[in-house]
C-alpha cells in the first residue's frame, strides 16, 4: 500500500528536519531558560504522531508535479510546528493532564516549578514560538520566493480558520440546542481544513499549481469523517490508543455527533446530560454513555454519516491514476476503519 510506504518512509525524515532546525535554536539560545522551553518544545513535537499533516503536504507537491524531495520535506515539516502550536494551546483550553500519552507542554512546567499558572503562561510563549519557528523553516527552503510567499499566506489562513473552528467548539459548551449542521461547520474549520485541505493544498503551492478544486472537494468530507470517527475513538476508545484519559472527551463536555444524536430523546438527554461536563467521571458512567450511545443508534448514524463522506471524497478524486491519488483513497480508506 502506498499509504504504508509513505507511513514508514517519511515521519523519520521530517521529524529529523525538525530536530535540525531546532538542535540551531538551542545552540544559539541567549539565556539557560530559552534553552530549557525550546528542549522543551522538541521533546513535545517529536514524542509520536504519524506526521500525517506534513506528509499529506509531500503528497499535495507531488500530486502537482514537485520533483525537490528535499526541499518540501524540509517545507512539510513546518506544518508540524503549526500542529505544536495549536496542540499546546488547546491543552490549556481543555485543561488536558496527556498529550500522546506524555505530560502536556503547560503540565510539564508545572511540574517542575511547582506553580499551574506559571505552567500556563509558558506554555502559550512555547505555543507562540513554535508557531515563529513553523515559518521560519518554510522560510529558510530554497523554494522561489512568491511559491514560500504564497504557500506562507496559505498557512496564516490555515492558523486563521483553526480559530474560527475553535471559537466555535469552545462557544458550543454554552448553546443548549447545537446541532448537527452547526457540529459540521465546526468539524470543517477546525479539522478538515487544518489537517487535510491546508497541508495538501501548501504543498500543492510549492509545486506551483493553481486549481485546487479537487483537493477541497476531497479534503472537506474526508476531513469531517476523519474527525467524526475521532469522536468514535475518544469515546470507545482506551487511554493506550487515544494517548489520553477516556473520560476526557466527556469531561469537557464535547458535543460530538454521538451526543447529538444520542440527546434527541429526552430520556437519554436527561441522563448523559448529568454526565457531560462533569468532572471526574467513573468508570461506570463512561459505560453508561457508551451504552446509551450505542442503543439509541447514535454510533451507527455517526459511522454512516463517515463512510457517506469518505466516499464523496474519494469520488473527488476518481480515476486513480499515480501514486499521490492512490494514496489519497487510501488514506480516505484509513479514516473509517480506524478501530479502538
Amino acid at each position: 500500500m502506498v499509504l504504508n510506504e509513505y507511513l514508514a518512509e517519511y515521519p523519520k525524515k521530517i521529524e529529523d528536519e525538525i530536530e535540525k532546525f531546532l538542535n540551531d535554536k538551542k545552540n544559539n539560545a541567549i539565556d539557560d531558560k530559552i534553552k530549557e522551553v525550546i528542549e522543551i518544545i522538541e521533546e513535545y513535537t517529536l514524542r509520536g504522531g504519524k506526521r500525517l499533516r506534513p506528509i499529506l503536504m509531500i503528497i499535495g507537491y507531488k500530486l502537482y508535479g514537485g520533483k525537490d524531495e528535499k526541499e518540501i520535506i524540509k517545507a512539510a515539516s513546518s506544518i508540524e510546528l503549526i500542529q505544536s502550536y495549536l496542540l499546546i494551546h488547546d491543552d490549556i483550553i481543555d485543561d488536558s493532564d496527556l498529550r500522546r500519552g506524555k505530560p502536556t507542554l503547560h503540565k510539564i512546567y508545572e511540574k517542575i516549578y511547582g506553580d499551574k499558572k506559571f505552567g500556563e503562561s509558558m506554555a502559550i510563549i512555547a505555543g507562540d514560538l513554535s508557531s515563529v519557528f513553523a515559518q521560519e523553516i518554510l522560510d529558510q527552503t530554497n523554494f522561489p520566493m512568491d511559491k514560500k510567499y504564497l504557500a506562507m499566506v496559505k498557512m496564516a489562513e490555515i492558523v486563521e480558520e483553526t480559530g474560527y473552528g475553535q471559537v466555535l467548539d469552545v462557544t458550543s459548551l454554552y448553546r443548549e440546542n447545537f446541532s448537527e449542521d452547526e457540529l459540521l461547520l465546526l468539524h470543517t474549520y477546525k479539522t478538515a481544513k487544518y489537517t487535510l485541505e491546508g497541508p495538501l493544498i501548501m504543498g500543492a503551492i510549492l509545486a506551483g499549481g493553481k486549481d485546487f478544486s479537487m483537493i477541497t472537494n476531497y479534503s472537506i468530507p474526508v476531513g469531517i469523517a476523519f474527525q467524526l470517527q475521532d469522536d468514535v475513538l475518544g469515546l470507545y476508545g482506551s487511554e493506550e490508543k487515544i494517548g489520553k484519559p477516556v473520560t476526557s472527551d466527556l469531561e469537557e463536555g464535547k458535543k460530538t455527533l454521538l451526543m447529538i444524536k444520542a440527546m434527541e430523546d429526552a430520556g437519554n438527554k436527561e441522563k448523559i446530560s448529568k454526565i457531560l461536563g462533569k468532572k471526574n467521571i467513573t468508570i461506570e458512567e463512561l459505560e453508561l454513555v457508551r451504552k446509551i450511545v450505542k442503543e439509541s443508534g447514535a454510533l451507527d448514524y455517526t459511522y454512516s454519516r463517515a463512510k457517506d463522506l469518505v466516499h464523496r471524497g474519494i469520488k473527488a478524486i476518481e480515476p486513480i491514476n499515480t501514486d499521490e491519488k492512490l494514496f489519497l483513497k487510501e488514506f480516505a480508506d484509513y479514516v473509517i476503519k480506524r478501530n479502538f
